[in-house]
């Protein structure tokens, strides 16, 4: 394990971290990727899981919500609970139950996670958008201070060099995972569903958690949790507990065909096709212009 620069293909440098042949953020402190699979795992902790940028940042907000069973105006954001990067001493300070969230593959966590049968939400985003949030959140990072142009970010990311890896192999190792323990209970929300009608999927989180909320708190739910609000509401214009800058950018479906040109977008679906040969995954690029709002980017 070590700190290396991976570089794009015009040769500007991502930091990152390096362990067991994978990339991860550059994160100041690296225990925790190092170890995660050690983390002690109770029976009801609950897990949100996704590859970056896929809208963990809202179903994290609006789970410990229906969670408490109440709305919150605090700042705390999910990196409290963010299991490659809390200290893993944070981790376990936590009152039960625990709301936990990783970009990790089910197959790095710690074993318990099956064999206790523990609750996890399974975000899913079209790869498209997934890239380009992606290369916009990173070059906020202060501790990647990296300037490369999109045109090579694009592929380098689609082929996995940089951190976490490919979004192909983290969403086949998770289907695989899910058809190897059908016991596990796993609640797949996808970020364009999300988007579409945000209500039907709150009603959706809420009966997989168990909570139970009133149709009334559900629809306040909706709206203190839209895009709009919770960008106003956690604008980092004050430190934010658990917090990285550049989370809430647009929160829209289909900005991919701000960025990618004809030949990149070209390239893309060919290798798409290759890829996921053989998948039952639908993944949604596109939505009909009425799309609610309410996940963040």
């Amino acid at each position: 394990m070590s700190r290396v620069k991976v570089l794009d293909a015009g040769g500007d440098a991502l930091p990152m971290f390096q362990h067991q042949g994978q990339n991860y953020p550059n994160y100041p402190q690296t225990d925790s990727i190092v170890n995660i699979h050690k983390v002690p795992i109770r029976d009801d902790d609950i897990f949100i899981c996704g590859f970056p940028k896929s809208g963990t940042h809202w179903v994290w907000e609006a789970s410990r919500m229906l969670l408490a069973g109440r709305l919150m105006d605090d700042t705390v954001e999910k990196g409290v609970g963010m299991m490659e990067y809390a200290p893993h001493d944070a981790i376990q300070a936590m009152s039960s139950p625990r709301l936990l969230n990783t970009h990790f593959k089910l197959s790095l966590l710690p074993p318990d996670i099956v064999k206790k049968r523990c609750k996890i939400v399974y975000l899913l985003r079209n790869p498209k958008d997934v890239a380009v949030s992606y290369y916009n959140f990173i070059l906020k990072l202060p501790n990647y201070n990296y300037r490369g142009k999109w045109e090579n970010f694009m592929k380098y990311h689609v082929l996995g060099k940089f951190s976490y890896g490919s979004w192909f192999d983290f969403v086949l190792d998770w289907e695989e995972e899910k058809l190897k323990h059908p016991e596990l209970p796993v609640l797949t929300l996808h970020y364009e569903d999300m988007k579409e009608n945000n209500l039907r999927e709150l009603r959706k989180l809420d009966s997989f958690l168990g909570t139970d909320r009133s149709e009334g708190f559900l629809s306040a739910l909706y709206e203190h949790t839209s895009f709009t609000v919770m960008e106003k509401r956690k604008a980092p214009t004050t430190p934010i507990q658990g917090a990285l800058p550049g989370v809430y950018r647009k929160g829209t479906v289909g900005d991919w065909k701000n960025w990618f040109k004809p030949e990149q977008n070209e390239w893309f679906d060919k290798y798409y096709t290759d890829r996921m040969e053989g998948s039952d995954l639908n993944i949604r690029f596109t939505l009909p212009r009425r799309a609610t709002m309410g996940a963040s980017t």
